[in-house]
């Protein structure tokens, strides 16, 4: 028998993606919205679709399924809602103009889930929403009350979207910690919906799946990451040691085919001045992220000569005859979009919470002369692993560092620039790398582009975005990370 499910808040269709990825079949999907009901109409042609206010419609007239899945996000708890918002540095509108139906009713009341319920006694009902409704709304436990009254018991389950992934269901690169409140009906067996993921212990020294370790005795596991609880071993023997889980870097959502446009030249493409903010945040990031890192290539095995290492702790290496050495400095994300969040964060880790109206832009520091390096294995050709970075596009990017400049030089003499032979070698130490002050002006820069967003949301590229560049990036930051909706969609399809 096949499981099927309702999404009556089911924006650009995260939810869905994960819940049919677990082998769910999708009966109708709701949303105010019409550019969000185009988009999931687009990708789930054999679904019906209903665009209306949900909370002044009749729940009889849903279809009778057996696990509802509801979204009732509420901006205005969220950390980055419009609440505690007092202006913000990216317009949308500029982008293109947004529906008063997409803000106005981006919140639909929690009031509906029980309303669904109460009528069509789902199964399991799944409801997502900001960690924040569970302290910030002085309903919450009266709403919890009314499930419970309905015959259901809940499970709490906290968790970052950064932390979830296996086997055929990627993770998603993007820090967004969610409340996900699992109903199992009475009489039915709850389902296992306890966070586990993989990391490696370095007292254990092997891969172990880890366990959320609460800071303090809580009733209800509401929290988040890094706040309210960590994650630790669950073996005892390295006294369950803090662990953490591995991820997928925020490098993985991003198009490195298009670095964006040098700031110093942004009037020459039509592009208007970087606000004060934007470029303080970006002299930041270049203060975080922009230490150059020597790699070296031409040396394998597991020691000091085959390793990064950085560029300001010594001189280089002892040359040979091959290409062997690159100095990379990582490109970063800078939050060009409000004033909820203001640092740079690096392209190493998982990008922060997408959301409705908020954007970042990557911003890549000036090459130079430099070139990269690709430290992986696959060519026997040195020529093959090194490329300059200011005459083609990036291969493809992983979690390492990747752009800097590179200036050798010798005591008493002048320095001089990669392009140009390295001086003679004499038997003293007398080469070393300079890194010089990265003027603000000099780098790349651009917004991140709707397709960026969605990836960071684990949507897949094929999935078909309907809309302007500013109703795209609305959907993408209001929807549901598909990854985490998979993995609590197959777990429930074990006890159902």
């Amino acid at each position: 028998m096949t499981l099927t499910f309702t999404d009556i808040f089911c924006g650009a269709g995260g939810s869905s993606i994960g819940l049919t990825a677990a082998g769910f079949e999708l009966k109708l999907a709701a949303n105010h919205w019409d550019r969000a009901i185009a988009t999931h109409a687009a990708n789930f042609p054999a679904a019906e679709h209903l665009c209306a206010d949900v909370s002044n419609y009749e729940m009889r007239r849903l279809p009778r399924t057996d696990v509802l899945w509801a979204s009732p996000i509420c901006t205005e708890i969220s950390p980055a809602g419009g609440r505690r918002r007092t202006s913000r540095q990216l317009d949308l509108l500029e982008q293109g103009p947004i529906a008063s139906a997409g803000f106005e009713r981006t919140r639909a009341t929690f009031h509906d889930v029980i309303r669904a319920t109460e009528v069509h006694r789902y199964r399991v009902v799944l409801v997502e929403n900001v960690v924040d409704v569970a302290t910030d709304w002085e309903l919450f436990d009266w709403w919890l009350a009314g499930m419970k009254t309905l015959g259901y018991t809940v499970q709490f389950v906290s968790v970052s979207s950064a932390h979830v992934g296996g086997k055929g269901n990627p993770h998603a690169p993007q820090w967004r910690d969610r409340l996900y409140m699992v109903f199992t009906r009475d009489g039915i067996k709850k389902p296992d919906v306890e966070p586990r993921p993989l990391a490696w212990c370095t007292v254990c020294d092997k891969q172990v799946r880890a366990r959320q370790a609460w800071r303090k005795q809580r009733v209800r596991k509401i929290g988040k990451y890094r706040r309210q609880y960590d994650y630790r071993c669950p073996n005892s023997t390295c006294r369950h040691a803090l662990v953490e889980p591995y991820v997928l870097p925020a490098a993985a959502a991003i198009d490195w085919t298009d670095l964006g446009v040098r700031i110093g030249e942004r009037a020459d493409h039509g592009l208007p001045a970087l606000r004060p903010n934007t470029l303080r945040r970006i002299q930041t990031g270049l203060d975080l992220f922009g230490e150059p890192t020597m790699v070296t290539v031409n040396h394998t095995g597991h020691n000091d000569h085959g390793r990064a290492y950085p560029a300001a702790s010594g001189p280089l290496p002892t040359r040979t005859a091959k290409i062997g050495d690159g100095l990379a400095s990582p490109p970063f994300l800078v939050p060009s979009g409000g004033t909820w969040r203001e640092d740079p964060t690096s392209v190493g880790v998982p990008m922060p919470a997408r959301t409705t109206r908020e954007n970042d832009a990557i911003l890549c520091p000036p090459a130079g002369g430099a070139f990269y390096v690709k430290n992986y294995g696959g060519h026997a050709d040195p020529k093959h692993m090194v490329k300059p970075v200011d005459k083609q596009p990036l291969g493809t990017v992983t979690a390492s560092d990747h752009h800097a400049l590179v200036i050798p030089y010798r005591r008493g003499a002048k320095p001089h620039r990669l392009d140009q032979p390295i001086s003679t070698v004499a038997t003293r130490e007398q080469h070393a790398l300079m890194h010089p002050a990265v003027a603000v002006e000099d780098c790349r820069y651009r917004m991140l582009r709707p397709r960026e967003q969605l990836r960071a949301q684990r949507f897949p590229d094929s999935y078909l975005v309907t809309g302007n560049i500013g109703e795209q990036t609305m959907q993408a930051g209001n929807a549901v990370s598909s990854n985490v909706a998979q993995w609590l969609a197959h777990q429930v399809a074990q006890v159902l």
